[in-house]
């Protein structure tokens, strides 16, 4: 996008002079201002947006900064929900993607304040911790599914607890008290904290988990993620003793275990019961059965953090926690009498 500064410079004026024939001021000859005017047009630069700029009035745009979030199927979702909210309010959304490299989001930061956004947010694929530009100014400034070591902002993040939690009750009240979890990869945000609602659910009903049924089901290798899936699923099931129930970490997992099993000849869910994570229908509603899983829920936390950073009480630091819903299907029953061998 053209600057003023690119019209004075292409025009040969001062930014002053074009700023008189932005405000239709009628002090500049005709010559002059046909020449701003053919700059203008050459550089595709737009008066209107220009003018409001040079005023102090809002400009109408919104930045969302994004980490891989456009490539990242279903937590596409975000951006959904802040461009709902930016289509309500009569604003035009700008996005940047990062690509995941820090460089890359200073240039972003500093690129989106010279076009006079009105808020910024930043927006990943996944809830972790980021470390946010210094460059920000006064820009107001929200995260989405992600969040500050030192809050600064606001920030809208998934209850990742409350989701484990919820995960596990769908299966306690089932009736299932033998119940494996194949987690996400050590270290993330939400293992531990699924983690933590996973053994809250358990102690209410009064369960000791086998920590030899609590298995990292995923890799940190993006090329072969679930490598060591089906030697998991293998433990699980090397003794007569097994889970009739699996947590996954995700419903790509979830989706996998479920082939590993029918592959071993177990039926889902009346050998083994299934639940999954995200609610990603290109696979919980395409699984036949449907697949129990918990939502994250990625478009309203767009909604949420749109909604405040452009709200007039958007200099309050506070986090929000949206709830993860459990979503029953088909992979889900009661426990069977005897498993199969």
């Amino acid at each position: 996008m053209s600057t003023i500064h690119d019209v004075a410079e292409k025009a040969g004026v001062s930014i002053k002079t074009v700023s008189r024939v932005l405000n239709g001021g009628t002090e500049v000859s005709l010559k002059t201002r046909t020449r701003i005017e053919q700059a203008m047009q050459a550089l595709e630069f737009s008066p209107s947006a220009a003018a409001r700029m040079l005023r102090g009035r809002p400009t109408g745009l919104v930045a969302v900064i994004a980490e891989k979030l456009t490539t990242t199927p279903d937590s596409t979702e975000i951006i959904k929900g802040i461009q709902q909210v930016c289509e309500q309010l009569g604003k035009v959304m700008l996005i940047g993607e990062t690509g995941g490299h820090p460089d890359v989001a200073r240039r972003l930061v500093a690129d989106m304040r010279e076009r006079r956004v009105e808020a910024i947010l930043f927006a990943t694929p996944f809830h972790r911790q980021v470390t946010l530009s210094a460059a920000l100014g006064g820009t107001p400034t929200a995260l989405a599914n992600c969040f500050e070591a030192a809050q600064h902002h606001m920030q809208v993040v998934p209850d990742d607890e409350g989701g484990g939690y919820a995960a596990a009750q769908m299966v306690l009240q089932a009736g299932h008290r033998k119940i494996a979890f194949l987690q996400l990869i050590s270290g993330m945000v939400a293992t531990d904290l699924r983690q933590r609602g996973f053994h809250r659910a358990m102690r209410e009903h009064g369960v000791a988990p086998d920590p030899a049924w609590l298995i990292h089901g995923a890799e940190a290798d993006d090329a072969n993620e679930f490598a060591h899936l089906s030697g998991a699923v293998d433990r699980l099931f090397a003794s007569a003793d097994r889970p009739t129930a699996i947590l996954c970490g995700n419903d790509k997992m979830a989706m996998r275990v479920i082939f590993i099993l029918q592959r071993r000849g177990l039926r889902v869910p009346a050998d083994v019961s299934i639940v999954g994570f995200d609610d990603f229908r290109l696979i919980s509603e395409a699984l036949d059965p449907g697949l129990t899983t918990v939502a994250l829920p990625y478009r309203e936390i767009g909604e949420i953090s749109g909604r405040y950073v452009l709200a007039p009480d958007a200099d309050a630091v506070r986090t929000i926690k949206v709830p993860c819903a459990p979503v029953m299907r088909g992979t889900v029953g009661a426990p069977a009498t005897r498993s199969k061998a």
